[in-house]
């Protein structure tokens, strides 16, 4: 016989009360992540426009922040469903920025005590297909509060109740407000502060809709969008792509023969070393040239992190400041990068690191090199080097050179130069005319310049400077020892020269 005083207990999977709580620690690494949960729902309601307002309470003592937006609204249902951990209509959707019903919620009280959502739409609604009707055309508003989950007293949603009075801040015929009042967990405590981190992160990670011309504003601010790959916007052009955008086509699930295949582009670009180099530190973090190497990993047009990924053993270092990479990915691959349901870390898988790790590595070690001999060669003197003169001052006690161009012509007085050039081939040199000069092509991608060269000429020294004449009079000769010989053995010399290069491209590289 069951004993009726028995204490009644409560088999929930999840315990309300606490987990509220607990999810408060879920994961936002900043104020500026959790409002970009409420930009992403603006965006997917088809806004144009997203106001975020930060100001000082009443109080004195807590900020409140408020983020409006001019999309299709929420009737009483979504507006309801839409305060639920996981009550996302559009629940696992890989269509959208959001897919698990988090973001409200889970964003709002990593930051605030309570969240006040207010919606209203058009009289016809917005939603083709919708089919509940309550509360369009009026302004309904409902709230969490952690206190009050936490004793108890708030156990669901409350029913959204319609304002007599719209909201101040209402604009247009459809739209939401969400506010976020007794904010205990903001990152800064200065509303200045968070307008100024506000402002740079939103920036990037929703540069894209931002050029399509989608307008966010903080404290009425306008947000500007900045390209880390400095290719759109107001810096369009002064950044120069790197090789082909290379594609990879990659199964959203090895294990699974069928699974649905995705496509990751990857897409370099080198900085204007020549034109910023001399700029000073504060212009170029102003810039944002220094701080922002790696890669920008982009998620359905919405950067979802940037960092140092599928770069291999390549460590970071100042040159790389110089060089920038994105990467984008098809929403279907969301479990490849082991995107977090904050939208704000990947951690990729390993099978994805495999894939696309020898590429990256070798093209981010290549750039690093360029960049490394673009400060190198700001730091040259202009005029040609001792070797360049003493190869044209000797060459009158050699047969003179036949211009290829003119074989009825005479090199008689022969200029060298020796300048940096990315080969094709694999060869570390190259040796072609120039009218009557010589002109030594070297690869700065080749182990060849990077390991040797390079540290050799940069030197200042007595006895560096010396032997830097020498390797450079080495080269010289060889090239144009090469161009004297006759055309019909120019391919048996390519030949070497290509077996050669590669050779001590693997010596040089251990």
């Amino acid at each position: 016989m069951t004993n009726s005083r028995q204490p009644k207990h409560n088999w929930s999977i999840v315990a309300a009360e606490k987990f509220v709580q607990a999810t408060r620690d879920s994961g936002y690494s900043s104020t500026a992540c959790a409002v970009s949960e409420l930009v992403d729902n603006a965006l997917q309601a088809g806004a144009t426009r997203v106001d975020i307002d930060i100001v000082q309470a009443s109080s004195g003592k807590d900020m409140e922040i408020s983020v409006t937006d001019n999309g299709c609204g929420m009737d009483l249902f979504t507006l309801r469903q839409a305060l639920r951990f996981g009550g996302s209509s559009r629940f696992n959707d890989r269509s959208v920025l959001g897919r698990f019903g988090m973001g409200l919620p889970n964003s709002s009280l990593s930051q605030c005590r309570r969240v006040t959502v207010s919606s209203w739409q058009n009289a016809s609604g917005c939603a083709r297909g919708q089919s509940n009707v309550i509360g369009r055309g009026k302004t309904l508003q409902t709230y969490l509060d952690l206190d009050e989950v936490a004793a108890g007293q708030l156990v669901e949603v409350p029913r959204p109740k319609a304002l007599q009075k719209p909201p101040a801040k209402r604009a247009g015929g459809s739209g939401t407000i969400v506010k976020w009042t007794r904010c205990d967990r903001l990152q800064f405590k200065r509303p200045s502060t968070i307008c100024r981190h506000l402002q740079k992160d939103l920036a990037r990670r929703f540069r894209t809709y931002l050029l399509r011309g989608i307008k966010i504003a903080v404290n009425g601010t306008p947000v500007a969008p900045f390209d880390p790959l400095y290719l759109t916007g107001g810096r369009k052009g002064y950044a120069t792509p790197y090789g082909d955008e290379m594609k990879y086509r990659v199964s959203s699930d090895p294990q699974n023969p069928s699974a649905p295949v995705g496509v990751v582009s990857v897409r370099f670009v080198e900085l204007p070393v020549a034109k910023w180099a001399t700029l000073s530190t504060s212009e170029k973090r102003a810039m944002g040239i220094v701080n922002n190497a790696g890669a920008s990993i982009m998620r359905a047009d919405r950067e979802v992190d940037h960092g140092w990924f599928f770069f291999g053993s390549k460590r970071k270092e100042n040159y790389d400041d110089w060089w920038r990479c994105e990467i984008r990915f098809d929403t279907i691959l969301d479990d490849a990068f082991g995107l977090t349901h904050t939208k704000q870390q990947i951690r990729p898988q390993q099978y994805l690191v495999e894939c696309l790790t020898p590429d990256l590595e070798v093209t981010t070690r290549a750039l690093s090199a360029r960049a490394r001999a673009a400060h190198a060669k700001l730091k040259a003197p202009t005029t040609n080097s001792t070797a360049e003169r003493a190869a044209a001052e000797r060459s009158r006690y050699l047969k003179p050179l036949r211009a290829r161009t003119n074989s009825t012509f005479d090199c008689a007085d022969t200029q060298y130069r020796i300048v940096e050039k990315r080969l094709l081939d694999g060869s570390f040199y190259a040796a072609q005319y120039d009218g009557c000069d010589v002109v030594i092509y070297l690869d700065p991608d080749h182990a060849f310049y990077r390991e040797f060269y390079l540290p050799l000429v940069s030197r200042s020294t007595g006895d560096s400077r010396s032997i830097a004449t020498v390797l450079k009079l080495l080269l010289l000769s060889a090239g144009r020892s090469e161009l004297s010989m006759p055309q019909s053995q120019m391919s048996s010399i390519n030949e070497f020269r290509v077996a050669w290069s590669k050779t001590l491209q693997i010596f040089l590289s251990g």
